[in-house]
């Protein structure tokens, strides 16, 4: 053997130490055993110890055949592809998986520096990128199956998680089991308080936008379409008011009541939709305060035009540019209560302003001074369309 061609002495040196190793591999499982434990996943026992041994003594086979230059059998060209998609299953995190499987390398390294003999420092020397080279392409086929079957179940999770969710928003009263059910699909307690929004179709990328801000710190976020809306659930502890606008600056929707618990849901989006669906024009978040007016006029339904045509049929008596004085007027006094603001806003005379609320009051029998009488002209105007409808 000496004294043959040096490539095939030191070929056949390497296919011996290799041979070395394969003759004594329980040890490797053991060694390998011993430091992935050291890990916390494979510490708590996620991968159970006969799976690990087992796949331990695949992997070292698949890795000693390849480093000895030997072609596979088809049978072993899935052990990689299958120890990635158990480990995602079991939800071990893809950094910790690849750092077990790179323990092979030390492992195999220390055993052939155990084995060789001094003769053979070169020989290691040679072959330490062939190490290297042989477990990473190992990592990286454990690595994409990984990925793919963590995508896939990420596709599962979210499919069963839409399903329980659009079950929940179409059912005013969820049995305890339902709400159950959602909470763990979304990865909250029954009783979280929960942000919910709900945006038009053609907002509802923006939407997802804010989605994507809020679970950017590991908060739980849920979205999805149900067809008129795009729906955000969240969990929230940051109160109502400027803390959502904050969150979903920009964002034209309505948001509901906080809802207090899973069991509270369907209520508020239901409002949230009702809100993105009164509040045209909408350039960002509006909650309850922001529409009382509008939701109430929204909810008349068939009294509307009832509504609309006892209360302000009067002003059909007036000339269009008038009436539309008119409204304008007492919708500035409505928001300021005050005849000199008003005058200031709308650059006229005090005087003018009496004048036009006393014309208001002849025609429609209603005096907006008076708060309740205040109230149902609102309401009626609201109901009117924002001064679109005229009263017939």
């Amino acid at each position: 053997m000496h004294g043959g061609d040096p490539e095939d002495v030191q070929r056949e040196r390497w296919t011996a130490l290799i041979g070395r190793l394969r003759d004594d591999a329980s040890a490797l499982v053991v060694a390998f055993i011993e430091r992935v434990q050291v890990i916390p996943p494979y510490g708590r026992g996620v991968v159970p110890m006969d799976r690990l041994v087992t796949d331990a003594t695949l992997t070292f086979d698949v890795l000693l055949r390849r480093l000895a230059g030997q072609t596979l059998p088809d049978r072993m060209r899935s052990i990689a592809p299958s120890i990635g998609r158990d480990r995602a299953r079991r939800g071990v995190p893809l950094d910790d998986l690849l750092t077990a499987v790179r323990l092979d390398f030390r492992v195999l390294w220390s055993a052939l520096r155990d084995r060789a003999t001094p003769a053979d420092e070169a020989l290691l020397v040679a072959h330490a990128e062939d190490v290297w080279n042989v477990v990473e392409d190992y990592s990286t086929q454990v690595q994409v199956s990984y990925q793919a079957e963590a995508a896939l179940l990420a596709r599962e999770l979210l499919g069963e998680r839409t399903m329980l969710v659009a079950a929940l928003l179409d059912n005013a009263t969820p049995t305890r089991e339902e709400v159950a059910r959602v909470a763990v699909a979304l990865d909250v307690d029954v009783d979280a308080d929960l942000l919910v929004a709900a945006a038009p179709p053609a907002s509802g990328q923006l939407l997802r936008r804010a989605a994507d801000g809020l679970g950017a710190g590991g908060r739980a976020v849920h979205v999805q379409s149900t067809g008129r809306h795009v729906v955000l659930l969240a969990r929230w502890e940051g109160g109502t008011g400027a803390p959502v606008r904050a969150v979903l600056a920009g964002v034209p929707c309505g948001v509901g009541p906080l809802a207090h618990g899973v069991a509270d849901v369907p209520r508020s989006a239901r409002l949230a939709g009702e809100l993105a669906d009164v509040l045209p024009g909408l350039d960002g978040p509006r909650e309850l305060p922001d529409a009382w007016l509008p939701l109430a006029a929204a909810r008349l339904a068939d009294t509307a035009d009832e509504l609309v045509r006892a209360e302000l049929a009067g002003l059909s008596l007036a000339p269009v540019r008038e009436r539309d004085r008119l409204v304008e007027t007492v919708l500035a006094y409505a928001a300021t209560g005050s005849v000199a603001d008003v005058a200031a806003r709308l650059y006229c005379h005090r005087n003018t302003v009496r004048s036009r609320l006393q014309r208001f009051a002849e025609l429609t029998g209603r005096d907006v001074t008076v708060p309740t009488d205040a109230a149902v002209v609102l309401l009626a105007i609201q109901a009117s369309g924002d001064h679109g409808r005229r009263p017939a």
